[in-house]
């Protein structure tokens, strides 16, 4: 809107005197049996009416706008974004996922952890397993505020949220964060980062990726991840 970018910095441009170290981890994980046959039902509803009418060729990079678009008129456009919806709902909650979860919280069970998944089904299912808090839209604003000042005064040890933690809002005490689902965003995935990257004293930032196996998660985290210089 105002012209060229005149001048930019990575993030590893600012580690080490302005951000703390960091290291990225992806941890993965497979479907149990009857999740992969869901999958697999699902995404050959979805994939099938994509490919048939060839929407990522007559369309690009917004083919999916697209196909959001036909399901308002189109019965089997429909079917595919509510089989898409079930997929990535399935992704963000399968077993495999939890139980990694579980193993990483308790080998950090020192630090203090922002858990990060795309659904607030998931987000409460995952609060009410651990006994640990959840923010989400929904959240009002004093509890959002009396959970922040809890997690950075070390009264909780681990926060789950979907998105709004992404941007805007200042967690310094965070050096860990999980990331169980989320868009192929590379915006996304460098605004949780952030949420972890606040430089004390020498301590190295983690970031995990968990990430189910030959499934539509494996694209979406190799889209999002920027190039490390």
């Amino acid at each position: 809107m105002i012209g060229d970018i005149v001048y930019a910095l990575k993030i590893d441009d600012l580690t080490g005197d302005t951000l703390a170290e960091y290291r990225t981890q992806r941890v993965r994980v497979d479907l149990t049996p009857e999740e992969r046959a869901q999958y697999d039902a699902d995404y050959a509803i979805y994939a099938g009416y994509f490919r048939r009418n060839q929407l990522p060729k007559t369309h690009g990079k917004f083919w999916l706008n697209e196909l959001l678009r036909r399901s308002s008129f189109d019965e089997e456009a429909r079917a595919a974004v509510l089989a898409r919806q079930r997929i990535l709902q399935l992704l963000a909650g399968c077993e495999g996922k939890l139980a990694a979860l579980e193993r990483l919280l308790r080998e950090h069970s020192d630090d203090r952890c922002l858990i990060f998944t795309e659904h607030n089904a998931v987000v409460y299912a995952i609060a009410r397993q651990h006994l640990i808090p959840a923010l989400t839209h929904e959240t009002k604003a004093a509890e959002r505020k009396h959970i922040l000042e809890a997690f950075a005064a070390g009264e909780y040890h681990a926060v789950v949220t979907s998105k709004v933690l992404n941007e805007g809002v200042d967690v310094p005490e965070a050096k860990v964060a999980i990331v169980l689902g989320g868009t192929s965003s590379a915006r996304e995935y460098i605004q949780r980062l952030g949420r972890v990257l606040r430089k004390s004293g020498n301590r190295e930032a983690l970031l995990y990726e968990v990430i189910a196996r030959d499934t539509t998660d494996v694209g979406r985290a190799q889209r999002r991840r920027p190039v490390r210089s």
